[in-house]
């Protein structure tokens, strides 16, 4: 009986810690790894999406807005004047593509290597999202993601030495956005 609580107590653990991890992997059909943190509800967003694939391309932010009026025209259409700002320093965040599926409008943006080299030692982070027929987002990201992101630039090591987690291959749910990212 003791083996058996024990067994069961070991079991919760090793859920608990794969439910922590944040950062996933993705091992693409040419060998190469696309690191990911993804992020569901926060602020105004319905899903946030930080991936990097290091031998491919420089990272992308896919930011999710929920539109539950489809056939509404009341969508978000992103815009490429939507800015990155890193301890009060503003940038440009490149505009990679926007478009809406049956229930979310999404924006997708491509940080640049100085962006990625001044989040790694930010203090504060923030996005000021602009759209082309909508008022401008400003939210401000939290510690814990901007840790995640700085996670998913190194390649998936953890890179701040009081964090706890580990990365987990396909640990994270997979949604219909990710048939439209996939390498």
């Amino acid at each position: 009986m003791k083996k058996v609580a024990g067994i069961l107590v070991a079991t919760s653990l090793l859920f608990s810690l794969s439910a922590d991890a944040a950062v996933s992997t993705k091992v693409n059909k040419d060998d190469t790894t696309t690191y990911i943190s993804q992020t569901y509800l926060s602020g105004p967003w319905d899903s946030i999406k930080v991936q990097y694939t290091k031998e491919k391309s420089l990272p992308t932010i896919t930011l999710s807005i929920a539109d539950p009026s489809f056939d509404n025209p009341t969508y978000y259409l992103f815009s490429d004047k939507t800015t990155l700002v890193i301890d009060g320093v503003v940038s440009d965040l490149k505009l990679v593509d926007t478009y809406r599926d049956r229930t979310s409008d999404l924006g997708i943006f491509e940080f640049t290597p100085a962006q990625i080299a001044s989040i790694q030692n930010a203090k504060k982070v923030s996005l000021r999202v602009a759209f082309d027929n909508k008022n401008t987002l400003t939210w401000k990201v939290s510690e814990k993601m901007v840790n995640e992101w700085k996670e998913v630039f190194a390649g998936g090591r953890n890179v701040t030495k009081d964090q706890n987690r580990i990365s987990l291959q396909n640990s994270m749910p997979q949604n219909m956005h990710s048939t439209h990212h996939a390498n």
